[in-house]
C-alpha cells in the first residue's frame, strides 16, 4: 500500500515523492523496484500483443519479445550507472539504491498510460493514430520529466547543474554502450581466433 501511495504522490507531487525516497536511508525495500521493472517489461509486451495492428509500432509477427525487453531495460540501467555515476562525482546526494528506486518510480506514468492506451486502440481507427501517437509521446515525455526531476531534487542540485550533469550521463552512457560494444567484440574475435587454432590442431593430429 505504501508503495502505491508513493506511485501516485510520484505522478501527481514527484518533488514530494523524490524528497521522500530518501527521507530514511535506514528502511530501504527492494521490492517496488523489482515489480516496476516487471510491470514495466509487461506493459512492453501487452501493448505488442494488444494494440490494434493498424496503431501497432510492432506487429507481432515481427516481434521479438527478448529484443523489445532489452530496448526497454538497458537504457534505464544504464541512465542509472551514468547518471550515478555524475552525481558521486559532482557533489551529489544520492545513493545508488535511491538513484535506482527514483529512476524506477519514473517509470510509473508509462504503466498507467500504456495499458490502457494499448486496450483503447482497439476501438480506434486508423485515422484516430495520431491521438494515440500524442498520448503515446506524452506518457514517454513524463517519465523523462520525472528523471530530470529526481536528478535535480534527490541531490539538491540547481537547474543549470541539472542539465549539465543531464549531458554528461548521456555521454558517460555512450561511451558505457561504445566500451561493451568493443569488449563483446574483441572477445568474439578472440573466441573465433581459438576456435580457428583448436580446429587446425585437430585437423593436424588427424592427418
Amino acid at each position: 500500500m505504501k508503495s502505491l501511495k508513493l506511485a501516485a504522490v510520484t505522478i501527481f507531487h514527484p518533488m514530494v515523492a523524490f524528497r521522500f525516497m530518501k527521507r530514511d536511508r535506514t528502511k530501504f525495500n527492494y521490492t517496488p523496484i523489482v515489480v516496476i521493472l516487471l510491470l514495466m517489461l509487461f506493459t512492453k509486451i501487452f501493448s505488442i500483443f494488444v494494440t490494434h495492428y493498424p496503431l501497432a509500432t510492432v506487429t507481432t509477427r515481427n516481434a521479438n519479445v527478448v529484443m523489445e525487453c532489452a530496448i526497454m531495460i538497458v537504457p534505464i540501467i544504464s541512465w542509472v550507472v551514468a547518471s550515478y555515476a555524475m552525481t558521486t562525482i559532482l557533489s551529489g546526494e544520492v545513493m545508488f539504491r535511491e538513484c535506482l528506486l527514483a529512476c524506477c518510480y519514473s517509470l510509473v506514468p508509462y504503466i498507467v498510460i500504456q495499458i490502457p492506451l494499448s486496450i483503447l486502440t482497439n476501438v480506434m481507427e486508423e485515422s484516430q493514430a495520431t491521438y494515440f501517437n500524442v498520448i503515446s509521446n506524452f506518457s514517454l515525455l513524463f517519465v523523462l520529466l520525472l528523471l530530470f526531476i529526481n536528478l535535480k531534487e534527490m541531490n539538491n542540485y540547481t537547474m543549470a547543474k541539472t542539465f549539465g550533469i543531464i549531458f554528461l550521463s548521456l555521454f558517460t552512457m555512450i561511451l558505457l554502450w561504445a566500451s561493451i560494444s568493443l569488449v563483446f567484440a574483441l572477445s568474439m574475435r578472440f573466441v573465433s581466433f581459438v576456435s580457428e587454432i583448436v580446429t587446425e590442431i585437430s585437423f593436424r593430429l588427424n592427418y
